[in-house]
């Protein structure tokens, strides 16, 4: 697979030099985007210095993808669902962040039409093949780790900016390959073919690189 979607939105870092204090009790909702989609987040304090988040995030697009030497019309959906806890190390507002993703993330839709398709080196016709169909997957819960800037929870207004740098260890995505109404959608042999080009992307470089999910993002949160 030669290519994925890269999600890329431009980030601002804002300066912000109040202190990080909070009164016990406050909770804030707050919007955010990046790398992760748009989010919806829930910020309370559970002692001092330590605020617990929990958010959602999502963002659907549809992109041609090359995959194990098909084009296929993918539908690239970014779903996850974070519980994360911010740990101000100084009474700042840098922070240390850690946590749990429940990750949906995934690619999926159908092979572009072609005459012939190469399956682990064999070609194929349409009328041999059907409908080519490939879905990718990540580890369903992915541990979190980062850093960030900004107390949504913070004494000094009620509107605040945060910024968040960080890496969700989603493990090594897995790719399924279905063959549907073809003359040889259920040959041995073709399925045999699909199960090594299904290993094949588990085994390039670029696919292990996607084991450490880049996240950058910004958000606006209201205190209430």
């Amino acid at each position: 697979m030669k290519k994925l979607l890269s999600t890329v939105l431009c980030v601002s870092v804002l300066g912000m030099t109040s202190t990080a204090s909070a009164a016990p009790g406050d909770a804030s909702l707050g919007i955010k985007a990046g790398t992760l989609g748009l989010g919806l987040e829930l910020t309370f304090e559970a002692m001092d210095q330590l605020n617990l988040r929990l958010g959602g995030n999502y963002f659907k697009v549809g992109a041609e993808v090359e995959v194990e030497d098909n084009d296929y019309d993918l539908d690239v959906k970014l779903n996850s669902f974070t519980a994360l806890a911010d740990w101000y190390v100084t009474d700042s507002q840098f922070r240390v962040t850690a946590g749990a993703f429940i990750n949906e993330n995934g690619l999926n839709g159908v092979a572009l039409p072609s005459n012939t398709y190469e399956i682990d080196d064999v070609i194929y016709t349409a009328t041999e093949v059907g409908t080519l169909s490939a879905d990718v997957r990540f580890n369903s819960v992915a541990p979190y780790a980062g850093i960030g800037w900004g107390n949504p929870l913070s004494d000094d207004s009620d509107l605040s900016f945060m910024f968040d740098l960080g890496v969700v260890f989603a493990g090594k995505p897995t790719l399924d390959i279905t063959s549907t109404g073809g003359t040889l959608s259920n040959d041995p042999t073709l399925q045999a073919n699909i199960a090594q080009a299904e290993q094949d992307f588990r085994d390039t470089d670029e696919i292990k690189l996607l084991r450490f999910y880049p996240v950058v993002s910004i958000g606006l949160n209201y205190r209430f």
